[in-house]
């Protein structure tokens, strides 16, 4: 029987952060009929995946804690029963600093979510309202030790480099501010500016100015050396664990297993087969048929080399070349390899191939060129 991941996206946020791109929305009114149709898209889901068993069920958004309790409680239990379930399932809930406190810790632990994502993205008052965040430093500093009391032991924490007006001391600051919760993981991403979000706009009309980008990889850099200090295995490019601490529903997706998206705008994977929903409340309640799209065996290939080079254990043939290629291809890829190899973007090993770390922040470019 082969191990999936449940993912469940719920689309609705407090407010809009000016960086974010994701389907979300900030009017609830349709909340009650999107939780009946995820609770409806489980059910019918759920005879097509009785092959599969789940290793991981991860509520993302959107902000999944601003849904009351017995909600999260409520889609729990439907999964539960619908779905075979490994022991010792990780049970995700991303969580915004401004939506927890004691009595919430204590329903969410009660009810089987046993790891929190923190979006915390900055302890600076001022970066946080530059992106328009619903929470602020003191809300930030405050959950983190609420947690630390709390029966949560298993938890991450995001932030970002690379925001408007920070430099390399200033994100070294943050990083020893959060050095004293002692959280067993961290996300760390750099900003992004997405196009059609109202960061995009700031920055276009010159309002926002990102630091540069030798600045952004000297906070890089910071951050590996400091991750490497607190005891953090770097095992994919935004993501740092303690010993035994990685995450379980993210390293399903990079390993390429098949993983079941229910909501909108959520995404499936069934090993040869993609699909998602509509990325509209009112039209996925209506019962909108997903999209789907059948992937050529060119096509896994070249995601395999997107996620697995964004790991730490990069790309092993033995475990990731799920297709055979033809004589051509692996001739184009083992030139495309021996390139990249010869300008130290790619280090070999008896199994495989890995981008080394001082190079992590030109992976997106290093994988495009190997791309089949």
């Amino acid at each position: 029987m082969k191990d999936a991941s449940l993912y469940i996206h719920i689309p609705f946020c407090k407010q809009a952060c000016h960086y974010c791109d994701f389907h979300f929305s900030t009017v609830r009114s349709t909340e009650e009929k999107v939780i009946t149709a995820m609770l409806n898209e489980l059910r019918q889901a759920a005879p097509t995946w009785e092959t599969k068993k789940m290793k991981s069920l991860y509520f993302g958004g959107g902000t999944p804690s601003i849904l009351a309790p017995s909600i999260l409680e409520g889609l729990i239990q439907e999964a539960t029963a619908l779905f075979q379930w490994h022991e010792n399932v990780e049970i995700t809930l991303e969580a915004n600093p401004d939506d927890i406190t004691p009595e919430r810790l204590g329903q969410w632990f009660a009810m089987g979510i046993n790891r929190l994502s923190i979006g915390l993205q900055s302890f600076n008052d001022d970066e946080l309202k530059v992106m328009n965040r619903a929470h602020n430093a003191a809300h930030s500093l405050q959950c983190l030790q609420w947690i630390n009391e709390s029966a949560f032991t298993n938890f991450t924490v995001d932030l970002m480099y690379g925001m408007p007006g920070s430099t390399v001391e200033s994100w070294q600051e943050q990083l020893d501010t959060l050095a004293t919760f002692k959280p067993p993981h961290l996300s760390c991403y750099a900003l992004t500016v997405e196009e059609k979000t109202a960061l995009h706009a700031k920055v276009q009309k010159g309002d926002i100015v990102l630091p540069s980008d030798e600045i952004m990889v000297d906070q890089f850099t910071a951050l590996r050396h400091w991750a490497a200090n607190q005891g953090f295995v770097h095992y994919e490019l935004s993501n740092f664990a303690q010993t035994g601490m990685h995450s379980r529903h993210n390293s399903h997706y990079w390993s390429g297993s098949p993983y079941l998206g229910i909501g909108p705008g959520a995404h499936s994977f069934d090993g040869k087969n993609r699909f998602w929903n509509i990325s509209n409340n009112t039209l996925y309640a209506s019962g909108a048929t997903p999209t789907s799209e059948e992937l050529t065996a060119t096509d896994i290939m070249n995601e395999r080399l997107m996620v697995r080079l964004r790991t730490a254990a990069g790309f092993r043939w033995k475990d990731d070349l799920f297709h055979p290629l033809s004589t051509t291809q692996r001739d184009e890829l083992d030139k495309a390899i021996t390139a990249q190899t010869r300008l130290g973007n790619l280090c070999i090993t008896d199994q495989g191939f890995h981008i080394p770390p001082n190079r992590w922040m030109e992976s997106d470019a290093i994988i495009a060129n190997l791309f089949l």
